[in-house]
């Protein structure tokens, strides 16, 4: 039996351009279907089952998944729990001025052309927040279809500028979801300046188990990822910035100045004073 296809048409007010959905139990969305259009789903509590492209995963409280026109899925319970889940239907339209705003840069291919749908795995505070986000737009007067057009686009963005950001490598690796948010989260400025403390704090994780992931799915070593995201920091504010060089080694995290020369020197092949001279402009003159 071939899995029941949703046409835009059926289920998008095209003014509005979404289709809101709190669904409290999944008695209802069981059947196997795919869709005309595009598709993020929060599971705001309990658990289920999510059959997706023939494979099946669970799926808890804060997951957040994208799903594709040509992802064919239904759910299941799982066990004895129910699920509670919000899901906001867009159109293809509304996608493709999405990826356009966000630029080439955030590599849109590499959401589309995955086997299985790009997911997302929020801690509660954030699917609070999310929750709330989503839940209101199912609060806007309903006639006022240019204001929920606008929360909507503004919604999207935020979630997939935070929660798909370009630095999920989720075409080739299956990156377990802890280490997936612990890189997102080491990108945080008060957390790579603190260094691999830091991240070890955050993981809960033994420094050689840190290390053996960090090299299997992402090919370099902690250290090694947390000194390119603070050399990236460093430059940045040499060409924006007329803080001291001393002042921008330290802010990015390094303690010894020497070490920072070195390794920005390997890294941008000279030095942080030359780097400078060669990229800086200024919008007001000196």
């Amino acid at each position: 039996m071939n899995p029941l296809k949703i046409y835009t048409a059926d289920l998008i007010d095209p003014e509005a351009e979404i289709h809101y959905a709190f669904h409290k139990s999944i008695r209802n969305i069981t059947i196997e279907h795919h869709h005309e259009f595009f598709e993020v789903f929060l599971i705001t509590k309990g658990e289920v089952v999510h059959v997706i492209n023939r494979k099946q995963e669970i799926l808890s409280e804060g997951a957040l998944v994208f799903i594709r026109p040509d992802d064919v899925h239904h759910y299941a319970k799982s066990g004895g729990r129910e699920c509670e889940l919000i899901n906001i239907a867009f159109s293809h339209k509304t996608t493709l001025e999405l990826f356009h705003y966000l630029g080439e840069g955030f590599l849109p291919a590499r959401l589309l052309e995955t086997p299985m749908p790009p997911r997302a795995t929020l801690p509660k505070a954030e699917m609070n927040l999310v929750k709330t986000q989503l839940q209101e737009l199912n609060t806007l007067p309903r006639a006022n279809k240019a204001e929920i057009r606008t929360r909507l686009r503004v919604a999207l963005v935020e979630l997939f500028s935070k929660y798909f950001p370009v630095n999920k490598r989720l075409e080739k690796r299956a990156i377990p979801d802890w280490l997936d948010w612990l890189v997102n989260e080491m990108h945080k400025k008060e957390n790579f300046a603190r260094g691999l403390p830091k991240m070890l704090d955050l993981s809960r994780r033994t420094p050689e188990h840190l290390s053996r992931l960090f090299k299997k799915h992402l090919g370099v070593t902690p250290t090694q990822f947390v000194n390119e995201l603070r050399l990236n920091y460093a430059a940045n504010l040499l060409t924006s910035t007329d803080e001291t060089i001393t002042g921008i080694a330290l802010d990015a995290g390094f303690g010894n100045l020497s070490h920072f020369y070195h390794l920005f020197k390997e890294r941008f092949k000279q030095p942080p004073r030359d780097f400078r001279l060669a990229n800086r402009k200024n919008v007001i003159p000196e």
